[in-house]
């Protein structure tokens, strides 16, 4: 079976934003035709297809890839259980993601080896495969910087060592894309080199890490910046700290939280105007209680925060991780942060499946998988494909 999306504005691969068709089948994109160009089974029609979903006055865009969320709709992640895969599926398909690398926390070793051998059996479609795509883990902690822990617990926090990375590498199973991790810790730098030569992408987060100490790390393979700005040294005249060395240095790709709430949205632009977006990814840091209701909510560790319709936070006002998707995220950083569409759009897929070293997927060109998001003209999500097949649809779903 072909489909067409037709009469919709379409980001091309070179960013434009102009109208155009996007067919395709057998679960990949086959055909993109420039213009508005007729498309069906009659003969005459210019492209041959078997349905058409007329997208007129809609935007038609590649797939968003979250390379860092934790959970919705009360499901965590680390139950690393098909039912929290389907409902978390569920969540961040009504905005707009395709792919998800899931993101664990700082816990016992046991439990996270156990997590992380969960995860890895729940690897490709979710929700029985009829939902997204579950690409691999991001694992954020236990090797973090005590001062910079965020919600992270104190007691879960340890040092790093080659036997700690290769027992979690082994009990990832080939899971493992990511590791968060504070590169000025005792043996830090090293560790930083073991993950990148085992092919997984060191990532600074957690940290108080100088100038001098990021730039070492970037040296020795660290290619990534956990949601940049946060529980990380603030940029200081006399004393930088790791940010601008991060933000400055081409070989690394920035995560920004785009609610508004962890980065204020002039920093958003700071950040994009510094790097470019070809080297800043829009990431949810989406916590479990997001799409719960507003009020006190108790997470999966027992924690309890308080959640509005834009933060979670604990009692003592610490911010707990998003409860925004990467949908919610692109409205905030072109209608608050004042970042051009086509590269909002491209920082929530293009970059982020590049970060991983994805080249099947993040832009609408044949060959690539058919995960395709339509926005209407407010920038909400109508509807999300993953292999072209609907996972979400607002007409018949509702909004999530």
């Amino acid at each position: 079976m072909r489909t067409a999306l037709t009469g919709g504005t379409l980001l091309w691969s070179d960013g434009r934003l102009a109208p155009g068709t996007v067919v395709f089948g057998n679960g990949v994109i086959q055909t993109i035709a420039a213009g508005v160009v007729s498309a069906g089974t009659d003969p005459t029609d210019a492209v041959q297809v078997d349905i058409v979903h007329d997208v007129t006055g809609r935007i038609v865009a590649p797939g968003f890839v979250d390379t860092h969320v934790h959970g919705g709709l009360g499901a965590n992640v680390m139950t690393a259980d098909a039912a929290a895969g389907t409902r978390i599926s569920r969540w961040l398909a009504a905005g707009g993601v395709t792919a998800c690398v899931a993101t664990t926390v700082s816990v016992d070793t046991d439990q996270l080896h156990r997590t992380l051998a969960g995860l890895a059996a729940l690897r490709g479609r979710l929700a029985g495969g009829l939902g997204i795509e579950l690409l691999g883990v991001h694992v954020e902690g236990p090797f973090l910087a005590p001062d910079h822990r965020g919600v992270h617990r104190q007691e879960h926090l340890r040092l790093p060592s080659a036997e700690a990375v290769d027992a979690l590498l082994e009990a990832g199973d080939g899971a493992v894309r990511v590791v968060t991790l504070a590169p000025e810790l005792p043996d830090g730098m090293d560790t930083v080199a073991r993950l990148a030569d085992a092919g997984v992408h060191p990532s600074l987060g957690h940290s108080g890490a100088s100038f001098q100490q990021a730039k070492a790390a970037i040296g020795r393979g660290l290619d990534r910046a956990t949601h940049l700005f946060n529980a990380l040294p603030p940029i200081h005249h006399r004393a930088p700290g790791p940010v601008p060395a991060l933000l400055t240095d081409p070989r690394v790709r920035c995560e920004l939280v785009g609610d508004g709430v962890h980065v204020a949205p002039e920093m958003l632009r700071f950040a994009v105007d510094v790097a470019g977006w070809e080297r800043i990814m829009l990431v949810s840091d989406g916590c479990d209680v997001a799409g719960l209701p507003p009020g006190r909510q108790r997470r999966w560790d027992g924690t309890e925060v308080e959640v509005t319709e834009t933060a979670a936070r604990t009692p003592g006002g610490t911010v707990a991780g998003s409860v925004t998707r990467l949908g919610d995220a692109l409205r905030t950083v072109v209608h608050d942060g004042g970042i051009a569409l086509s590269d909002a759009l491209r920082m929530a897929s293009a970059v982020p499946a590049e970060s991983l070293g994805l080249d099947d997927r993040g832009r609408l060109t044949p060959g690539c998988f058919a995960d395709i998001v339509v926005l209407d003209e407010d920038l909400r999500v109508r509807t999300t494909y993953v292999r072209g097949e609907i996972v979400f649809d607002r007409e018949e779903m509702g909004p999530d």
